[in-house]
């Protein structure tokens, strides 16, 4: 940076120097001009030099019938140091890894381990319902979708259709958002500890329940199965957009596919909202029968896919000069969501677990040397070495 200050610097005194120079050049031709004004002047007095030649040889003040003969050359220009910064300290841009791995707690056995005592929930029963349903929207209607073709990279025949290939499908949308319905289980009264309609990308939802003591199973020495049912659970998806990337022999295209309606005379109109609608989900559970109060824990999880798309149709068509491009699927989009729901019934209890001796060791981030590296100044920095090498001294 110093350079370039330096550079620009020279560059306005040199071009200081030239106008001064020219200003000085024109005084003084004006003054001979006016010498010569007063006798009429030879050749010798106008054209003594090219460059007197090449500026008064037009002047109306000069009466000469001489001619002069010279050769105007045009003035090169002063030589300029480019203006660009050079800098032999380059750094490259570092940035960490897109993926990761958690923390790997070691390794230890029986023999080196410690009792721990600790007082938490523990599961005391668990199940899993899997299923999947179609999309529809907020009133039960099925759900098309129109498509904007976006970007075409290649030839493409026109005035016809040609069968493409879809070979990639991006899902973009603004979270999924889970209502669980209504949850029932037998002879038990149900206390969300939250709100029942979830928050966009909440998964867990929990229910306190007061115990009831079973003295037939509590006889028997076991607790007792009541039966679980959970019906309306849907999920809602907003701003939903499908990104369809196929080819067509080398040629590659991208298109946008949006959720529509059918309306009046045909014609589709977006949605902004579209609903999964799952049935009812039943099966037993076990809870304690000794009337201990427990937690009712339910745990989603979520995949949002779209099932094969056999066929494809592309047309492109060129008006004025603009080529414009229809994508078409005839067997349509089978938009799927697919859920795992985990059921478990939670009881607060007194354990006592083993653990390691030593705690959980966080990685150190070192932001120091991480940003700064005095390595590339050549000298090692001391107290006996200020003021030599790079100068960078810590």
């Amino acid at each position: 940076m110093q350079d370039l200050k330096k550079n620009k610097r020279r560059m306005i005194n040199n071009q200081a120097s030239i106008t001064a120079n020219k200003l000085e050049a024109q005084e003084s031709m004006l003054e001979e001009g006016n010498r010569g004004c007063k006798h009429k002047p030879s050749c010798s007095d106008i054209c003594h030099d090219e460059k007197n030649c090449c500026n008064n040889k037009n002047d109306e003040k000069f009466e000469c019938d001489c001619i002069c003969s010279c050769t105007c050359k045009k003035q090169q220009e002063p030589d300029c140091e480019p203006c660009q910064i050079e800098s032999d300290e380059c750094i490259k841009n570092v940035c960490g890894p897109e993926c990761c791995d958690p923390i790997t707690i070691p390794r230890f056995s029986p023999a080196n381990s410690v009792p721990i005592a600790i007082e938490t929930n523990r599961i005391f029963d668990t199940m899993q319902f899997q299923t999947f349903t179609d999309a529809v929207d907020e009133d039960g209607a099925p759900i098309e979708f129109v498509f904007d073709v976006i970007e075409v990279n290649g030839a493409i025949p026109m005035g016809s259709q040609v069968n493409v290939t879809i070979d990639e499908i991006c899902l973009n949308h603004d979270g999924i958002q889970i209502n669980p319905g209504i949850i029932t289980l037998e002879d038990y009264d149900l206390e969300p500890d939250e709100p029942q309609m979830g928050k966009p990308c909440e998964t867990k939802f929990e229910y306190s329940v007061c115990g009831q003591r079973n003295a037939t199973c509590c006889s028997q020495g076991k607790n007792r199965n009541l039966g679980y049912k959970q019906r309306g659970l849907t999920a809602t998806v907003s701003n939903l957009v499908l990104e369809l990337r196929g080819r067509c022999g080398c040629t590659k295209f991208v298109a946008l596919a949006f959720p529509a309606l059918n309306g009046i005379g045909g014609a589709r109109h977006r949605c902004d909202k579209i609903q999964f609608r799952f049935n009812t989900l039943s099966a037993p559970i076990c809870v304690p029968a000794d009337g201990r109060s427990f937690i009712l824990r339910q745990n989603f999880k979520t995949s949002l896919t779209v099932d094969c798309i056999e066929k494809a149709l592309l047309c492109c068509e060129c008006c004025e000069g603009e080529r414009y491009c229809e994508l078409d699927i005839p067997n349509g989009i089978d938009l799927i969501l697919c859920l795992q729901e985990t059921v478990s019934t939670l009881i607060n209890d007194q354990l006592v677990v083993l653990g390691s001796p030593n705690s959980l060791n966080p990685r150190i981030v070192d932001s120091f040397t991480q940003v700064c590296n005095f390595s590339k100044c050549g000298v090692e920095n001391n107290n006996n070495n200020k003021g030599k090498g790079c100068g960078c001294n810590r």
